[in-house]
């Protein structure tokens, strides 16, 4: 029953998110962006795990050069299909260091891959399909980020950044989905441990 509900509300909010357009999703992830570069934890953070946007998701390529350019120390997602495991892996250029991996999403060379562990990781920026104020995460099915997620260190907030129109009453969760602190939208920053 969750199971069929989460794959119906998955294709219901990424039909309506790929129907922005490029000028429009650009504009709203500026939006997002501010909202996310004035966050307390965001400030504190020295290393950063970012999520390398792909399709019609919230654009982080901005984000991620203007961390690495601040003096941040990045981290992005390497994922070994065949064990449904991810490891974060420093970045350093942007343009030279990643190519097209699983999924058809930017991971970073063989070459380039270099590991941080989770419990390094100040502040994790994740991806997802839906949300709601109560921390509650939809995810795309393959549990890569909940299982991540379950290896950070306690202090680590798990910040989302999505769309105002990703943010639903509920999202249902299983036994294994783990919750957000966050979500960065371009109208707000929502505190799911209190939210308003």
């Amino acid at each position: 029953m969750v199971h069929r509900l989460k794959k119906d509300i998955r294709g219901r909010i990424q039909g309506q998110r790929d129907k922005l357009t490029v000028e429009e999703r650009e504009e709203l992830s500026r939006r997002v962006a501010g909202h996310l570069w004035d966050m307390p934890e965001f400030k504190a953070a020295h290393t950063v795990f970012f999520f390398i946007s792909f399709r019609s998701e919230v654009s982080t390529e901005p984000m991620i050069r203007r961390a690495i350019a601040e003096g941040k120390r990045v981290c992005i997602p390497y994922t070994y299909p065949e064990t449904k495991a991810m490891v974060a892996s420093r970045l350093l250029d942007f343009d030279a260091e990643l190519q097209v991996g699983n999924y058809d999403i930017l991971e970073p060379k063989e070459e380039f891959i270099r590991p941080v562990a989770p419990a390094d990781i100040d502040l994790i920026i994740t991806p997802g399909v839906a949300f709601d104020v109560h921390g509650g995460r939809l995810g795309y099915g393959g549990g890569y980020y909940d299982r991540f997620f379950a290896q950070r260190k306690e202090a680590c907030p798990l910040v989302a950044l999505a769309f105002e129109m990703q943010m639903m009453e509920e999202v249902p969760r299983g036994d294994h989905d783990q919750p957000v602190d966050a979500v960065v939208t371009e109208e707000r920053v929502i505190d799911c441990k209190c939210p308003a």
